[in-house]
């Protein structure tokens, strides 16, 4: 058993899995604005003296203690991306808390103990990379690719020749009716990727308290994708979340008692960690504490040291860590 896999054998039985699978959150990270929209920078002055990480399937919470150790005060763009999202996101069993907001998540900052405004910047990115928010812009598309509503009211006031020449350009999906030409269906072929950012001022030789807290992009499925994957796949599975002969063996005896395997869902969810080593040294004090949504569920994720605190909870404590991989939970139930 790898080291990985060792830390969480001993809490397979009940806990629930999180995967990647949702749509990642992420660490704070110093950034700042060149041509192209918003680019994460590394600090070489301020620490990140502690992190307390809370996941749950309803809240995530995270704490941070920032220190300048330079002997000027230091005023920086700290980032925080949200997941990215696309059109298939609509279409498939993940749940957005807030879909036509561009604060999909409902997230909040607060400064020492204050609440404080973001900016936000949203772009519109195609699979090859290509920037095209100018161009949906342009066009009077909706922004927000899980706007619904807005996109309905699109299919009827797009212009067909805009239409033709965005399809062409690879900015939409497009069909038409084959006996009238017109538009029969279309949709964004463009990823969201949001970041919220805000100026920070971390003053010399004081800490400075951080806190963020949303509602998790959580994804799943009615039967578990586990249970029914091919070998293949199987595979690529249990390497993302570090599932062992323990947690196979709680699984066999929950599909035993479920007596029927589309009985057993899903849920899914991950957090981007390794935006935390953009910070001059290794994380302090890192806390994680993870939640599940009862104690009958099984959970599996790769995380050294995990321990058991209570029959929903389960916590890991590290000094001077410095983030190597993301955080990728996989839960399932009897339901």
């Amino acid at each position: 058993m790898s080291a990985k896999r060792a830390g969480v054998a001993a809490v397979l039985a009940g806990l629930l899995a999180m995967a990647g699978l949702a749509g990642a959150h992420a660490n704070d990270s110093t950034a700042e604005l060149r041509a192209g929209g918003l680019h994460l920078i590394r600090s070489d002055v301020i620490d990140m003296v502690s992190e307390d990480l809370f996941l749950s399937t309803r809240e995530v919470r995270v704490k941070y203690v920032y220190r300048n150790t330079s002997g000027a005060d230091v005023t920086t763009r700290v980032a925080f991306p949200l997941p990215d999202i696309g059109w298939e996101f609509g279409e498939a069993p993940v749940d957005l808390p807030n879909p036509s907001s561009p604060n999909f998540v409902d997230f909040r900052t607060s400064v020492e103990g204050k609440d404080v405004p973001l900016d936000i910047e949203m772009r519109a990115v195609l699979d090859s990379g290509l920037d095209v928010t100018d161009r949906v812009k342009a066009a009077g598309l909706p922004f927000h690719v899980t706007n619904f509503e807005a996109w309905d009211a699109a299919h009827t006031s797009l212009p067909l020749a805009l239409a033709k020449q965005l399809r062409d350009e690879g900015v939409i999906w497009l069909d038409l009716d084959p006996a009238t030409e017109e538009i029969a269906y279309l949709r964004p072929a463009w990823t969201l990727k949001t970041t919220f950012h805000r100026m920070q001022t971390f003053p010399a030789g004081r800490d400075v308290v951080v806190e963020h807290v949303y509602k998790p992009v959580v994804g799943g499925s009615v039967g578990a994708s586990y249970i029914y994957a091919d070998e293949g796949e199987r595979a690529v599975i249990k390497a993302d979340y570090c599932i062992d002969a323990e947690f196979d063996a709680a699984l066999d005896r929950m599909k035993r008692s479920a007596g029927d395997d589309q009985l057993i869902s899903e849920r899914t969810l991950s957090y981007v960690l390794t935006t935390g080593a953009n910070w001059a040294k290794p994380i302090g004090r890192f806390r994680l504490t993870i939640e599940k949504d009862s104690p009958d569920q099984l959970i599996t994720l790769c995380a050294e040291g995990l321990k058991k605190t209570s029959l929903t909870r389960f916590e890991m404590m590290r000094t001077d860590f410095t983030p190597q991989d993301d955080i990728a939970i996989m839960m399932l139930e009897n339901r």
